[in-house]
């Protein structure tokens, strides 16, 4: 369930309709906002530099450059930490947790099963909001790059950015490639018979990618914007 409010209950289902998992919302636009701003902040502190380099003036471009990226930082430090428990009934089974306050240049959030250790790590970096939004995923050692969850093409990515908060049409759907595999889809866009918002694993038949990683990410995906 995407477009959940914050605070309020969101619920993973199965084909059949039945509730399986579910976690407290945590939608904001904070972070869209916070990612923008810092991106306009560098774009204008770049230009700024570029300009008195040209003049010949070094020192001031030099104290252009700390200005902008300190402020870039700042801003992104205001964004808050996501960190989310998916329950099974009342039983914790799946967290997600930033593990860093900071989400600037990138983000990386631990996804810890049950156990209480972590099964996989996935990153993104900041600038993906400016084209399409891609998930780096990760050893859970984060050693090893194993795959990553990416907006079809990029030119969906800025029909999304357009009129995706519109209507779900103009959406852009998320491939999940595992293992020099493709691994399914995050379906956000509705299909032919109307579904949308779904996790579909259909091509993962070895299931070679981890359920509780691949709920992860869509719940990145789908629950991070309201």
């Amino acid at each position: 369930m995407s477009g959940i409010p914050a605070g309020e209950t969101a619920r993973i289902r199965d084909d059949s309709g039945e509730i399986l998992l579910g976690y407290r919302s945590f939608a904001s636009v904070v972070g869209v906002i916070a990612a923008l701003v810092s991106g306009v902040v560098l774009i204008a502190g770049l230009a700024a530099v570029g300009f008195l380099v040209a003049e010949g003036r070094v020192a001031p471009a030099i104290l252009a450059l700390m200005l902008s990226a300190g402020f870039a930082v700042v801003i992104a430090m205001l964004v808050p930490s996501i960190n989310v428990t998916i329950f099974e009934g009342t039983t914790p089974v799946i967290t997600i947790a930033q593990e860093s306050n900071l989400a600037f240049p990138s983000v990386t959030h631990a996804v810890i099963g049950r156990e209480g250790r972590p099964i996989a790590r996935l990153r993104k970096n900041v600038l993906a909001r400016f084209g399409r939004n891609r998930w780096t995923i990760l050893s859970g050692d984060a050693d090893r790059v194993l795959g990553y969850a990416a907006e079809e093409s990029l030119s969906r990515a800025l029909i999304r950015k357009l009129g995706g908060k519109f209507s779900p049409d103009f959406e852009s759907n998320v491939r999940i490639h595992y293992l020099d595999k493709d691994a399914g889809w995050i379906v956000r866009r509705p299909d032919s018979d109307g579904v949308v918002d779904l996790l579909d694993l259909t091509e993962d038949g070895a299931r070679l990618l981890d359920r509780r990683v691949a709920i992860a990410i869509a719940t990145l995906v789908l629950g991070a914007e309201p």
